[in-house]
């Protein structure tokens, strides 16, 4: 373990929920710009948000990579399936694979999400020197990379 793990206190931990708590709300503030988001639980927003980023998956996917179990997952794509905003589609050379994708209507909800999150990030972004968009980009990367790292602990 690293000295810098060595010193890390009860405070600062609670101090580091914090600051991701801040990050989550401050990012979500825009979403009422999407009412059919808004209505979302929990769930069914990093559902959606997963399978409009990547595009095609399982659920068995979906539960690993959001870190939800797979009932709770299947809840979630149920209530999305039901709003219309995503399809279930039988793989073509087994039927047994279902993949998630989003509907037509499901893509048009993404990409009002997609255009109130780039106004929010190039908002943000314009009140940056390049020098701080840069350092920016790379605390994000380090997050994902720290994120990443905690996968360790499910093992």
């Amino acid at each position: 373990m690293s000295d810098l793990a060595l010193e890390i206190k009860y405070d600062d931990t609670r101090d580091i929920l914090r600051k991701v708590l801040g990050i989550v709300s401050g990012l979500v503030r825009f979403i009422p710009e999407v009412t059919e988001m808004e209505k979302m639980s929990t769930t069914e927003l990093y559902v959606f948000l997963f399978v409009g980023s990547e595009g095609r998956t399982m659920n068995s996917v979906l539960s690993k990579e959001i870190g939800i179990s797979r009932s709770n997952v299947s809840i979630a794509t149920k209530s999305l399936l039901k709003k219309g905003l995503i399809e279930m589609h039988h793989d073509e050379d087994d039927r047994r694979f279902i993949y998630i994708t989003l509907s037509q209507s499901g893509r048009a909800t993404f990409d009002r999400f997609l255009d109130a999150f780039g106004r929010i990030i190039a908002s943000v972004l314009s009140n940056l020197s390049e020098r701080d968009a840069e350092r920016l980009n790379e605390s994000f990367e380090m997050i994902v990379k720290f994120v990443k790292s905690l996968s360790s602990f499910d093992e």
